[in-house]
């Protein structure tokens, strides 16, 4: 039996992480694919606080210690954001991203180190201290070998591409293809576009989230199994705000990586 200790780091697909990118903005605003895709730095940061806060309380509370059941979730759960990073890159690999793949990469690597030190046994509480300690550090790890990319904040990987959301957006403007396939395209560079831009560029930020609530409600339009029947009206008013926003994102487009 392969136990939580001994998985090693996943291999990625880029076909997967497609298909994830448009699962995530299709539902809370993109607020799990901005978490997800666009700011996993800051969520790894994140993690690893929490672990060492937990284990800094399972010390101080000599009479409680971590639940195994919670740290074999919590292995699991690395491993998960592992594979879930392998797969974005491949998907940068295919796009020849290589700044981001590699990046991706190591992020893949330290979720993965981190789920096998969760995963490790802990018959004492000094054990499973210990093993959240060390997650915490693979994951506090992550800055100083993540290669850096000019312009994009610290918690960023993924950057907008501006090319790429005009491209979806004519072609669901003219119906060339799947509507509801263009306007996730869309959505996810308009969401990776305010992942970068929230502190920086604000009144670019502020329309493309207006933008992508429009996206929202018009792929909430359609009947239920009818993906591609979505409202007109909703559709024409969501077109030109992610116009508006991708005007806005070139503008304040970084350099390309």
């Amino acid at each position: 039996m392969t136990l939580p200790s001994d998985l090693p780091t996943p291999d990625g697909d880029a076909a997967t992480a497609r298909s994830r990118r448009d699962l995530l903005v299709a539902g809370h605003d993109g607020r799990m694919f901005t978490e997800t895709i666009g700011r996993p730095l800051h969520r790894a940061q994140q993690t690893a606080q929490t672990y060492r806060a937990a284990a800094d309380h399972a010390e101080l509370d000599r009479c409680g210690a971590p639940d195994r059941v919670w740290l074999r979730g919590q292995s699991a759960l690395c491993h998960r954001r592992a594979r879930i990073a392998a797969d974005e890159a491949a998907l940068a690999t295919e796009q020849k991203q290589p700044g981001q793949a590699a990046a991706w990469a190591a992020l893949a690597d330290r979720y993965a180190t981190a789920a096998r030190h969760l995963g490790r046994p802990a018959p004492v509480r000094t054990d499973a201290i210990t093993n959240l300690r060390a997650a915490a550090d693979a994951l506090e790890a992550l800055t100083p070998t993540i290669p850096a990319q000019a312009a994009a904040p610290l918690s960023c990987i993924a950057l907008f591409s501006v090319d790429s959301g005009r491209q979806a957006l004519d072609n669901a403007r003219r119906g060339n293809g799947p509507v509801l396939k263009h306007v996730n395209t869309v959505e996810v560079e308009l969401l990776l576009f305010t992942a970068y831009a929230q502190g920086q560029a604000e009144t670019g930020y502020h329309i493309a989230k207006q933008a992508v609530r429009a996206l929202d409600r018009a792929r909430k339009t359609a009947p239920e199994d009818e993906a591609e029947a979505m409202d007109p009206q909703a559709l024409a008013t969501a077109f030109e705000l992610s116009e508006q926003a991708l005007d806005a994102a070139e503008a304040a487009a970084p350099p390309a990586p």
